[in-house]
This record gives structure tokens, sequence and C-alpha cells, in this order.
């Protein structure tokens, strides 16, 4: 049987915010940003998976008036792993809360740091980061950022995929490569949420992601550069409690002794 022809997504718009603007305003736009201080990280709005619901709340121009969207289509220009850990009861449930930095995070999902003090931590032998010997889910919470690129808008939008849609956006994603041989900036994908429940009955928002066609060339060239420019910042971009939107259990008490000392000089994920 004949290999089905992806359809290429031609009016897939790429734009920046100077997009339009004639070229003397665009120098002075582009001075004048230069007044303000240099932030760190990347620039980005928040799409939200809510509890048990199967439409996204993604962030607009007021960040507390979030635009409802069953379907979330566009070009995935990086995506890493990052753990993230919280002492004692998740209390994700108030803003203050949910702008809670962890207790101990990785942007690598390798090597995970203590907030407050600076120590490091090998995440494959970490106690947080195991299940329990019932069963039950780890501590530490494993899970995937996207930055994705929707057509006609400038700014990319971050995606926290939570532990429970974890391995199944993994192998979903690893699919749709392995069958169209493409990198993920050449494509343009769709995440849609479906209602799920957990061995407890638990009900939770599951992430589900699809092909929905490929870039031009042309395309393309815009997306990579994009990529290997987010690549670059990703480090500096902070882990809250609000990338884990499910309410955690109490995680098991474990032996802070398991951290140990490092150098000031040593290369931890957050340089």
């Amino acid at each position: 049987m004949a290999k089905k022809e992806l359809a290429v997504i031609d009016k897939f718009e790429i734009v920046s915010p100077v997009d339009g603007m004639d070229e003397e305003l665009r120098e002075e736009f582009m001075d004048e940003m230069e007044d303000f201080d240099d932030d760190t990280g990347i620039d980005c709005r928040k799409i939200k998976i809510p509890h048990g619901g199967i439409a996204f709340e993604v962030e607009g121009d007021d960040p507390d008036d979030a635009e409802p969207m069953k379907t979330v289509e566009g070009v995935i220009v990086f995506t890493h792993r990052m753990n993230s850990y919280w002492a004692g009861a998740f209390a994700g449930e108030s803003e203050e809360a949910g702008n809670r930095m962890p207790d101990c995070s990785s942007y690598d999902g390798q090597q995970g740091v203590h907030y407050e003090t600076g120590e490091i931590r090998n995440c494959d032998t970490c106690p947080f980061n195991q299940f329990g010997a019932d069963g039950s889910g780890k501590a530490c919470k494993n899970m995937r950022r996207f930055y994705i690129m929707m057509s006609g808008r400038p700014m990319p939008y971050l995606l926290s995929i939570p532990p429970t849609s974890l391995k199944n956006v993994n192998f979903q994603m690893k699919r749709i490569m392995g069958s169209t041989n493409l990198p993920y900036a050449g494509m343009v994908v769709a995440f849609k949420l479906e209602k799920a429940a957990n061995k407890n009955g638990v009900a939770y928002s599951k992430v589900n992601v699809s092909l929905a066609g490929k870039l031009t060339p042309d395309q393309m060239k815009k997306t990579v550069a994009m990529r290997n420019e987010l690549k670059k910042k990703y480090k500096e971009v902070a882990i809250t409690a609000s990338d884990y939107n499910t309410v955690q259990e109490r995680p098991p008490v474990v032996d802070e002794g398991a951290f140990m000392e490092v150098p000031d000089a040593a290369d931890l994920p957050f340089n």
C-alpha cells in the first residue's frame, strides 16, 4: 500500500511582533526595547490543563482571562524534560502556591538542584524519584515542557505535560516522528484533551497529540532558528507549582542526607 502523502500547511503563519512595521519604525521600536532591563528566560504565554476538563486554558493579553481552546494546533519549536519536587503536602489550590518554586528541580531530568541550598542530586537514584513499594506515584513529578508557535501569533506558548500524560505524549511524538521522518520543528501537531480517571477513580485530563501536517522548507528554516534560540534560553525559565496542576498526595519522608555538597563552580542545570 502506498504511503499517504502528508499535507503541507503552507498557510501556517510564523510571525514576530515587528512584522508589518516599516524599517524606520522597526528600528525605533527595537532601540526603545533595549531601554528596559534585560529579562532572562523565554517570554511566553502559558497553556494550562484544567482538572478533568476537555478544553485548554490559553493565556491571552489579560492573564486573568484565559481563552478556552479544545485543540491547540501549532509547531513545537522546543521541548525538554523536567523534574520538580515540592516538600510536604502539595498546596496548589491557591494563587500564591501556584507561583511557588519547587524545593528541588531539574531541567534535564538527570540532575536536580535544591532551590535554597544549591545541593545537587542524581535524579535516577534519588529516593524522591522512585515509585512507592505499594505502586503509588513518585514524590518527584516527572514532566515535559513544550514551547509551541501557533499560526499568526507572535509569541511562543508553554504547555507543561503532567506525569499522568507524560508516557502517552512521549509515545505519540516518537511514533509521529518515526512514521514521517520529520523533525518536530518541521511539522504542525494538534494537542487535545480527553477525560480519564486514575486507579482510585480520580478524574484528570489526559493529553493526546496528533499530526496535522508539515511545513514548507522556508517555514521550517524559521522554526529551526527559533528552536536554536530557545534551546540557549530554556534553563533560565523558572519552574513553579503552576507547571503541575494535579493534586499531589503528601510525599514520603526521605532522608535529606541524600543530597550532596557541590562546589560553587559546578555546572548545575540552572546555569
